[in-house]
């Protein structure tokens, strides 16, 4: 029962987080910038955390189980379960998005124009472009989330705020490269619900939203213990 408690907490911070992300994405666009929709995903994963993140410790992204994994803070067979609840969680955020696209009546044609917030990158970015640039973001997003929350330098009540601010800065900065991801679930429920609706670029670039990530992840799990964030 408290390993359902455990994963379910990881499923609502996901929803959440691709829920509300997305959603302004899809619904307030990107004509008024990017700083409406850093801001959505930067204070939807900060109250995922305030909500939550007492019960899972508030990961919602499988990048973030990673490092959290490789420095032992999470064992490898409670790692499979975060990522199978966060990826299940962000397929329902992408979900909630059709919900309202049906809500409003939208039609196939318009749903796929307008898209679920879905991410992608485009010429002159290449792929290896894209994939080195989610690892610089993922890096940076991760080493500040190991680092507040150890025991040595946690940053207390306000870790939540901290890191949901530092994912909407490393939004601003990479959105228009490759949608600054930062999380492979993040990614794979939209584009999940754009193939459904006749849409395959983004699932045909996943590659890219797996590999940096993960990659910046674990590099990030690395240097915060060579930096002196886990006791042992």
């Amino acid at each position: 029962m408290e390993k359902m408690r455990v994963y379910l907490a990881e499923f609502i911070g996901a929803m959440m987080l691709v829920g509300i992300g997305t959603g302004v994405v899809v619904f307030v666009g990107t004509q008024a910038g990017p700083l409406p929709i850093a801001l959505a995903f930067g204070l939807a994963l900060a109250a995922g955390i305030y909500a939550v993140g007492g019960i899972s410790g508030g990961h919602f992204n499988p990048a973030v189980s990673l490092a959290m994994a490789i420095n032992k803070r999470l064992s490898w067979t409670d790692f499979v379960g975060y990522i199978a609840a966060q990826f299940l969680g962000a397929i329902a955020g992408s979900g909630i998005i059709a919900g309202f696209f049906a809500a409003f009546g939208a039609k196939q044609d318009a749903i796929q124009q307008i898209g679920f917030g879905q991410t992608v990158y485009q010429a002159p970015v290449s792929f290896w472009g894209a994939t080195l640039i989610e690892v610089f973001l993922t890096f940076v997003f991760i080493l500040v989330i190991v680092m507040v929350t150890s025991n040595k330098y946690s940053a207390g009540n306000m870790t939540p705020l901290i890191i949901g601010l530092t994912l909407a800065a490393l939004i601003m900065l990479g959105i228009s490269a490759t949608g600054a991801s930062l999380n492979p679930a993040r990614s794979f429920g939209p584009a999940l619900l754009s193939m459904f609706y006749g849409s395959s670029q983004a699932l045909s670039q996943m590659g890219v939203y797996l590999i940096g990530p993960f990659v910046g992840g674990a590099l990030a799990a690395f240097v915060a213990k060579f930096l002196g964030s886990e006791e042992a």
